[in-house]
């Protein structure tokens, strides 16, 4: 079982440069990538996605790539469009506020003249290649180790399900005898002479629509269902809410058929059981 949820960083040189690559991934419904700092080299930015998508399945994953020359400063070439415009608002400037400095190249400098030469895709992509796989690595390694961990917490709902159901079991008895038990002081207090073939028609029809076996094996099979997840490695995130979503449903309808306080207080810890299920679910993949 994995988690959505890690983060892994890599890095790597190749023809002089150094790339840094942080992944972050987070839960989602479905796979959603986004890659940042590659906007000047979308051929890279594509290449980057695709070995995303081969990686995972599931969750929301940002990817940032920051490049730099190993041990240099970057080459920068003049943008001589940009630069004109720059000298003919300088010289506006000077001329209305009466600045005796002329424009000079430290200006063109500070106010972004000068852009940052990008390397050749094909120069780039080893190294990128490489500090991606180590952050996917990273990734995959903190989305199992949670995996772990939630696997262990819905491990311990199953106990605890498991145990509630067995008491539910023991309620379940009880409670029919209580529905009788009414019935029958309900007619005293009508001093209502029932006769004893109705009646027991009566009370067999009140114990039919009372009766939780069905909902109490579906629980049951669920809570199995569960246990055999928690041991797959594939992405089960998915079964895991709509089971979560079953327990809950036949939670409500045990609820709605107790017919004792007891019996009552156990669906509804079988429901908040299930809905602490649910949200463990939404974190697997």
């Amino acid at each position: 079982m994995l988690s959505m949820t890690g983060f892994g960083r890599g890095r790597a040189c190749s023809g002089g440069f150094l790339v840094q690559c942080d992944l972050r991934s987070v839960n989602h419904r479905f796979l959603e990538v986004r890659v940042r700092g590659l906007s000047e080299l979308p051929e890279l930015a594509h290449r980057c996605e695709e070995k995303l998508r081969e990686a995972f399945t599931r969750g929301a994953l940002e990817l940032t790539v920051r490049w730099e020359l190993c041990g240099e400063v970057r080459p920068r070439r003049l943008n001589l469009e940009a630069a004109r415009r720059l000298v003919a608002d300088l010289s506006q400037v000077r001329k209305e506020l009466a600045i005796k400095e002329e424009p000079g190249l430290s200006h063109l400098i500070s106010l972004g003249a000068f852009q940052e030469i990008l390397p050749e895709e094909e120069v780039l992509w080893p190294g990128l290649s490489e500090a991606l796989e180590q952050a996917i690595a990273g990734v995959l390694a903190a989305r199992e180790a949670e995996g772990e961990r939630l696997a262990e917490a819905l491990a311990r709902e199953a106990d605890v399900l498991e145990e509630l159901l067995s008491q539910a079991r023991e309620e379940a008895p009880a409670a029919l005898e209580q529905v009788g038990g009414r019935l029958r002081a309900r007619l005293r207090e009508l001093e209502i002479e029932a006769d004893p073939g109705r009646l027991e028609q009566e009370l067999v029809l009140w114990a039919e629509r009372a009766d939780v076996t069905e909902e109490l094996d579906r629980l049951a099979s669920h809570t199995r269902r569960l246990r055999e997840l928690l041991k797959e490695r594939g992405p089960v995130g998915r079964e895991l809410e709509f089971l979560a979503q079953e327990l809950g449903r036949e939670a409500g309808t045990l609820s709605a058929k107790a017919r004792s306080t007891a019996l009552g207080k156990t669906a509804l810890a079988i429901r908040l059981a299930a809905e602490r299920i649910r949200e463990q679910a939404r974190n697997v993949e």
